[in-house]
């Protein structure tokens, strides 16, 4: 509130906006919205927002200050980090930038440093169509969450990309001399693991190509709306639950693999989203995360917290080092 008072100023209409979980705008704030002279109704501004922040994400105008020149929070730094249009050096090292863009305005989106990660609709005409898109690109092989690690330069199909985390899990098995079965289910989870991506949901709303799929690589940009909260891992697990690869493991390890799989974005410790599925009602998918927390629990037990977290993070890299070698490759 402060940071805005002394921005009063220097801005003019909106600077504040609040997405919902799906990615939508659920309230938006201007200048004066946020500096209200009167203390009572700037105090019930504030609890207002607070409220309307729960489980959201706020995008900010980077002229209200209060961040440093790496966008992080700073209650000491009064200006504005730098910009594409007014930063020296310092801007080489921030990984995403924010456009408003009219639909007529609009660009090819190959760029040579750029891809579009995300983009909602700033403005609307009367008939809800959109008149300015606010979008979001990050920097081409920088990933900071799951939705950018499925956005790539270039497509790469699901099959492409299971077989090649398959050879990385068996590589790293290797390295750490595992014994079996440990690495036989390393690669099965790896072979595996983003099988929910065949969803006709996930295809779409990661805008992957008509023909030749499924893929598990797109160039997005990631429609949040149409995703619905789907939750690939999950279904993956649901699907290996009953793939032969993985009946054919020894019975002490396929929990291992299933908690691996339905894990391998940071999720399922121990609660999953159980939603956006086509070909479940609600109470089976109730009944999916339940078995996802009983199984994590269960593994607790047997291995510790931070056991588990290991194994966790065998998968999770031989996922992330297949992606970064597409990445190092120049698109087709």
């Amino acid at each position: 509130m402060d940071r805005a008072k002394d921005s009063k100023g220097e801005l003019d209409g909106l600077v504040a906006i609040a997405l919902d979980p799906a990615g939508e705008p659920a309230q938006s704030w201007n200048i004066g919205d946020l500096c209200d002279d009167d203390a009572a109704r700037r105090k019930k501004i504030k609890e207002r927002i607070i409220r309307t922040l729960s489980g959201a994400t706020l995008v900010v105008h980077a002229g209200l200050a209060g961040l440093d020149p790496q966008g992080l929070l700073d209650n000491g730094c009064r200006n504005a980090p730098p910009t594409a249009e007014n930063g020296g050096p310092e801007w080489a090292a921030v990984p995403f930038r924010v456009r408003v863009v009219k639909p007529e305005d609009e660009t090819s989106r190959a760029d040579s440093e750029w891809l579009e990660r995300y983009r909602v609709a700033w403005k609307k005409s009367d008939e809800g169509d959109p008149i300015e898109w606010l979008i979001v690109d990050k920097r081409k092989q920088t990933s900071t969450n799951e939705h950018d690690r499925a956005t790539s330069p270039q497509e790469q199909s699901l099959e492409d990309h299971q077989d090649l985390a398959q050879d990385k899990a068996a590589q790293i098995a290797s390295r750490l001399g595992l014994p079996e079965p440990y690495p036989r289910m390393l690669a099965v989870a790896a072979a595996l693991h983003d099988e929910g991506k065949r969803s006709s949901r996930w295809q779409r709303a990661f805008n992957a190509p008509a023909e030749g799929g499924p893929y598990a690589k797109t160039r997005g940009p990631i429609n949040q709306v149409l995703l619905a909260r789907y939750r690939h891992e999950l279904a993956s697990a649901r699907y290996a639950a009953n793939n032969a690869m993985l009946q054919e493991l020894p019975l002490e390890v396929r929990d291992l693999a299933l908690h691996l799989i339905a894990a391998h974005h940071g999720g399922a410790r121990p609660v999953i989203g159980a939603e956006g599925f086509d070909d479940l009602p609600q109470s089976q998918l109730t009944g999916l995360a339940q078995e996802v927390a009983l199984r994590y629990v269960r593994l607790q037990r047997r291995w510790g917290p931070w056991g588990l977290a290991w194994w966790e993070s065998l998968l999770r890299a031989a996922d992330q080092q297949a992606s970064r070698e597409l990445d190092r490759q120049e698109p087709a």
